[in-house]
């Protein structure tokens, strides 16, 4: 498997390479991170950083650099001679589509996300991108991705025989532990708490949201999550000028063992993706699938995937993702429903054991079987 950062904060790629780890194969990550020397082995699959030399970063110009990991990442996978490449995301298109083109190994391209469809800060780097997954894409052996979706859209782009296989991105994690999310704000246990899981970033509804709650009595706000950089300055300084700095609040990102404890401790899970790109219009985050594993009601954006999802299992409310007003009202119909509503609480609870690893993981290990029987 390739991978353009640390394994260690990527759980989509954890949870993959532990699953075929599991069920007997030999899983090598290469990571553009430093690996600890008591870090090699993780959850059954082993690490191996492919990160340049101190030295090179220093000397090197940037695109030099670029070129200088792709070599690393070639020719680490020349020296380990797999049967399949895993390539992680456009970033390891090109070293994984090389690296498998000189071992005579199957390339597999999961696709996190609508590259061509990201709001990428320089246009000549989305058209690059474009590019790339233009000339490689359809020359995989199988094409993986996070949503239905853009699933369709890959197809419908690179004319592929077979629809890329979906894996989303539920949860494998458990509840497990003390939490302490209301502890550390210093909040009653039947103290309102809408939480907003992960990175807070430009795009994600996150000043709407903050603006929505200014409307609610008594109701509270956590952000948790490492903001995004500057943004965490931006979003602090609007809380301050709403004078909701007794209401919300934004914490620091915890270890991922510990986060469905925290999550589980909030009345309303919140995911407000703005329609700002055909990506967002076509993602399933992360956070929708923990807030349902903690079985706990959402409100979403009202994008065609995610209403999807949440219409099909009854789960949540969706809302136009830039009005301040109707996520207000939404967030009022989501706390009341969370504690009276026990209809709700048993969709959730269904949904929670069906949208989970264990179930989806299933799809990826008999994409690997398929691979093996093709190599014999």
């Amino acid at each position: 498997m390739l991978l353009h950062k640390s394994v260690e904060f990527d759980s989509r790629v954890r949870r993959e390479a532990s699953a075929l780890a599991a069920a007997g194969h030999d899983v090598v990550v290469l990571e553009l991170a430093p690996v600890p020397p008591d870090g090699q082995v993780l959850e059954g699959f082993r690490r191996r950083s492919v990160l340049p030399s101190p030295a090179v970063r220093r000397l090197l110009p940037f695109h030099l650099y670029r070129a200088a990991f792709l070599l690393g990442f070639v020719r680490a996978v020349v020296r380990l001679r797999p049967q399949v490449v895993h390539a992680h995301d456009a970033a390891m298109l090109v070293p994984g589509a090389l690296g498998a083109w000189l071992c005579g190994a199957r390339l597999v391209y999961d696709s996190h996300e609508l590259a061509t469809g990201v709001p990428y800060r320089a246009r000549g780097w989305g058209a690059l991108v474009a590019a790339i997954e233009r000339m490689i894409v359809p020359r995989c052996t199988t094409v993986i991705t996070v949503s239905d979706g853009i699933a369709q859209k890959l197809r419908e782009r690179y004319r592929l025989i077979r629809t890329p296989t979906v894996l989303r991105n539920v949860s494998a994690l458990e509840v497990a532990g003390d939490g302490g999310l209301r502890t550390g704000l210093r909040l009653a246990a039947d103290a309102p708490l809408v939480l907003h899981q992960g990175a807070p970033a430009p795009g994600r509804g996150c000043e709407v949201l903050v603006k929505a709650v200014a409307g609610l009595d008594g109701v509270n706000l956590a952000f948790l999550g490492d903001p995004e950089p500057g943004y965490g300055t931006q979003l602090t300084a609007l809380i301050a000028e709403m004078g909701l700095r007794e209401r919300v609040s934004l914490l620091p990102s915890v270890p991922l063992a510990e986060l469905l404890a925290h999550t589980t401790e909030a009345d309303v899970g919140v995911t407000l993706l703005q329609d700002t790109c055909e990506n967002h219009r076509l993602a399933l985050p992360n956070k929708l699938f923990e807030y349902i594993a903690a079985e706990v009601p959402v409100v979403a954006s009202a994008l065609p995937e995610l209403r999807r999802l949440i219409d099909d299992f009854g789960v949540g409310w969706c809302v136009t993702a830039d009005d301040p007003d109707a996520v207000a009202a939404a967030l009022r119909t989501a706390l009341g429903a969370a504690r009276d509503d026990d209809g709700l609480r048993e969709r959730l609870r269904k949904a929670s054991t069906q949208l989970r690893w264990t179930v989806e993981r299933e799809r990826l290990l008999e994409l690997y079987s398929e691979l093996a029987d093709a190599s014999r």
